[in-house]
């Protein structure tokens, strides 16, 4: 069912899908507001949506086995609009304002979670993976647009800052509106054809092992990816290139790479296909060996917009391949443990990479980009994505309800 309609409503939802990050510009106007309160909780406001949205994500898959997709997502969309606006109006409480980012996250986790199952169920094939890829393109667009809107209307005072949640009213509308009804799978077959009720505990007995190998392929890159992002301003700063602007500005050029990667993946694909996610490894890679080697600003702002690339091409090959990989029944699950473990890799890195005896700066580059060596390396020898699109990995069976019916 591929229609501008269905297209509309579901890559709507992305707008918001990182706009838990949104009050972290205003940590210090808030901070000076609450003279009391250590800036430690006050920097809470922007770390505690992650949360929220990591603990909604061990339960959505489940929940979505049983309620219609789109109304959970509806659920996401307006917990993220109530959790932001609230704020914008009652915000004399620093308990209160905690709160709502928990509101917040737990509505990005269900639009996150819920998002690339409704990508893999309304668009088969290539416009799947190019739909994901423009939604990723989204996701991010969503994420610059609220935080520049976000910063100019708390600019004089942080309270207006959460008026920028009001978007989410439209989002709710399109998505009521340009969303088709579902209805959850109730039925499954197992690999010897039995049917079975779907549980979580059934869908994890029959899950093959590409499974469990993307996931752990889309870890690796949110631990390669945040060793890049979280010592970018330190080279920076040792290497006398600028401070805290030229890092944004960096960051911004980015972002701007990935929007447009997003947008493009189907063009891109033309030429990386199928080793997609090997090539987002080898463009992180570029990212980390300009990186490293130069001072110049143009050149650091030329291997951001590789590391947005990366950040695309595998990001959005990775929920594409898991579709091609798990019967439909499944995919629920599946999508809830890819989208727990992507928001656990980027939490842990840092601790992880510490654990590992790597210093931060240009160590944390070199220890990246030997992981992404690694990865594109095997993926390529292996034929990994080759035979992950060709079908070969492909469970016998669809695990659909009406082949249950037939069973």
């Amino acid at each position: 069912m591929s229609t501008a309609k269905t297209k509309i409503g579901v890559v709507s939802m992305a707008t918001l899908a990182m706009s838990g990050s949104v009050a972290g510009s205003a940590i210090a106007a808030i901070s000076a507001d609450f003279p009391n309160t250590p800036i430690s909780t006050v920097q809470l406001l922007s770390t505690l949506p992650g949360l929220g949205a990591l603990i909604i994500t061990l339960i959505a898959g489940q929940l979505a086995m049983h309620v219609s997709k789109k109304n959970l997502v509806l659920l996401g969309v307006a917990l993220v609009t109530i959790g932001g606006l609230i704020p914008a109006f009652w915000n004399g409480s620093m308990i209160g304002l905690l709160a709502c980012s928990v509101i917040l996250g737990t509505g990005v986790g269900f639009i996150s979670t819920i998002n690339p199952m409704l990508l893999s169920q309304y668009f088969d094939g290539e416009e799947r993976s190019s739909m994901m890829g423009i939604n990723t393109g989204m996701t991010s667009l969503g994420s610059m647009i609220l935080m520049g809107v976000g910063g100019v209307l708390g600019g004089q005072n942080w309270r207006n800052l959460y008026w920028v949640f009001a978007v989410g009213i439209l989002v709710f509308l399109l998505v009521l509106i340009c969303l088709p009804k579902d209805e959850p799978e109730k039925v499954m077959v197992t690999a010897d054809g039995k049917k079975e009720k779907v549980s979580t505990v059934a869908v994890l007995k029959e899950l093959q092992a590409p499974v469990y190998i993307i996931i752990f392929i889309a870890f690796l890159l949110g631990i390669a990816y945040t060793a890049y992002a979280a010592n970018l301003s330190i080279v920076v700063a040792e290497r006398g290139v600028g401070g805290t602007a030229m890092t944004g500005i960096i960051n911004a050029v980015g972002t701007i790479g990935g929007i447009a990667a997003g947008f493009g993946l189907k063009y891109i694909r033309k030429v990386t296909k199928p080793n997609t996610l090997a090539f987002g490894f080898i463009a992180l890679l570029v990212t980390l060996v300009l990186t490293y080697l130069s001072a110049n600003p143009f050149v650091l702002m030329i291997a951001a917009i590789f590391a947005g690339m990366a950040m695309v091409m595998v990001m959005a090959t990775c929920p594409f391949l898991l579709s091609m990989v798990s019967k439909p029944a499944q995919i629920p699950v599946v999508m809830s443990v890819y989208a727990f473990v992507n928001s656990l890799s980027s939490a842990i890195a840092p601790k992880l990479i510490s654990l590992l005896h790597v210093p931060a700066g240009v160590p944390s580059f070199i220890f990246a980009g030997v992981v992404s060596i690694l990865v594109a390396v095997v993926l390529i020898l292996t034929r990994f994505g080759e035979k992950a699109e060709s079908g070969a990995f492909i469970p016998a069976g669809r695990g659909t309800a009406e082949e249950a019916a037939r069973a």
